[in-house]
């Protein structure tokens, strides 16, 4: 376990998080950590003592972007010497050679399993030793309620489970975020326990595949079991989860989960092609069928459940009848919102070195044609919505008007109504008034 120690310092920071949840859950340590340390934040990078990229890889073209955006840093770094530029998450994992090397004005890289390290790391980073950290194993060993920052201090994300075994013929997260590792189930309802005691009314627990969780641990159903005995933690009201696994979601699950008043009615479930073809060159473990008959089960278990998705068209060799597939799938679900991407290839991944890799022209053209697909679907179902009234999670001010404020409702739909700042954290009640793709509009009632 690190030991930070707080000391006196006029230092201040800038944090840049980029990717997935996992991402934003890693930011919230790297923040407790640096505050801790007597660091200020600030968005203002001219001001800056250290400037820190926590970065994903998952695509190319987000990789691609980083390096132009560290690149564009350097005219400071020349103007201010002491300023520390570094880069953690995934793409440190997976090009840590390469970003040394290609962009010379950074002084420190480390994994997303060495964020414990980080106060020793820009210790020896301050001495003039540019260097990188990439032993860790990915374990929960010293992480607490009070070493975190939250962006809403009524909202956490809580890692259960970290890495991933699964190795899907395109995914590179298993190679730079290690195997599963589930964290005690003891230490995390501990955890989640301290959490609420401190104002935290809703959680998202995360992981690449929560429900594998406990499995390491010789559990059976873990995860359903988790989701158990957080139900017994008073003061936390909203349970979410991210993400899903196809392969590993049981029926058993799904209706043990049904029973439980604090777990969300909000599932997403990556389903990345409609094609059992290319579900098999993509290793994903289950079949078109499969996935469809998950689906029915989730529904007859939560009638209201919101269901939302991952996609990725113009996987290698796909054909224009099996991207009808998926279309049709996507038709067929109805989901009420969906990440939609074509494929990258990662160096290193089994897909990447497949035969038959589709022209950017053609993978660009099915996109497009599933986001409109989607799109007009996501409207339909949004329209529905329409007269409804829901309890919804009031998160923050819209950034355009300070009489409109922001929220959520339990199945994750933003819905806008007017109101004012002190309303920020607490949960009301709004009518619906009108609907525009996954966004709802509304006023308060009594």
């Amino acid at each position: 376990m690190i030991e930070l120690h707080s000391m006196e310092t006029n230092k201040s920071f800038t944090l840049h998080t980029f990717g997935c949840q996992m991402n934003q859950a890693d930011a919230q340590r790297i923040r407790g950590i640096l505050l801790h340390l007597g660091y200020r934040e600030t968005e203002n990078e001219e001001e800056s003592d250290l400037i820190l990229f926590n970065t994903c890889s998952v695509r190319q073209h987000a990789e691609e972007r980083l390096f132009g955006r560290i690149r564009s840093l350097n005219p400071l770094k020349k103007q201010k010497p002491s300023l520390i530029i570094g880069v953690s998450g995934c793409m440190a994992q997976n090009h840590k050679a390469e970003l040394l090397k290609e962009l010379p004005m950074i002084d420190l890289v480390f994994g997303p399993n060495d964020i414990n390290q980080l106060p020793q790391l820009l210790q020896e980073t301050s001495e003039k030793k540019a260097l990188g950290s990439f032993a860790g194993k990915g374990t929960f060993e010293g992480e607490t309620a009070d070493g975190i920052v939250l962006a809403r201090p009524f909202s956490a994300m809580v890692n259960i489970i970290r890495g991933c075994t699964n190795f899907c013929s395109y995914c590179i997260v298993p190679y730079v975020r290690g195997p599963e590792i589930s964290r005690p189930m003891n230490e995390l309802l501990a955890y989640i326990s301290d959490l609420a005691s401190k104002g935290v009314k809703e959680i998202m627990l995360l992981g690449q595949n929560v429900n594998v969780y406990g499995k390491d641990l010789g559990m059976k159903e873990g995860f359903a079991t988790l989701l158990e005995e957080i139900e017994k933690i008073d003061g936390i009201k909203w349970v979410r989860f991210l993400t899903s696994h196809p392969r590993d979601f049981t029926e058993d699950a799904i209706k043990r989960i049904s029973n439980l008043t604090k777990v969300c009615e909000q599932y997403h479930l990556p389903f990345q092609a409609g094609n059992n073809r290319i579900l098999e060159l993509m290793r994903r473990g289950y079949t078109r069928e499969r996935y469809i008959e998950l689906i029915k089960q989730v529904r007859r278990n939560i009638p209201n459940v919101s269901l939302s998705t991952d996609i990725i068209c113009g996987f290698p060799s796909e054909t224009e009848e099996e991207f009808e597939d998926t279309i049709n799938l996507v038709k067929e679900i109805r989901y009420e919102s969906a990440y939609m991407y074509y494929y990258s290839p990662r160096p290193g991944t089994k897909a990447a070195s497949m035969k038959e890799q589709l022209s950017d022209e053609v993978k660009k053209g099915r996109l497009a044609r599933l986001i409109e697909v989607q799109n007009q679907i996501s409207n339909e179902e949004s329209q529905k919505q329409v007269g409804k009234t829901f309890e919804v999670l009031v998160e923050s001010s819209a950034s355009r008007s300070e009489n409109k404020m922001l929220g959520k409702t339990r199945t994750g739909r933003p819905v806008d109504f007017e109101g004012d700042a002190s309303l920020i954290g607490t949960f009301v009640k709004v009518k619906i008034d009108s609907a525009r793709n996954w966004t709802l509009s509304g006023k308060i009632i009594d």
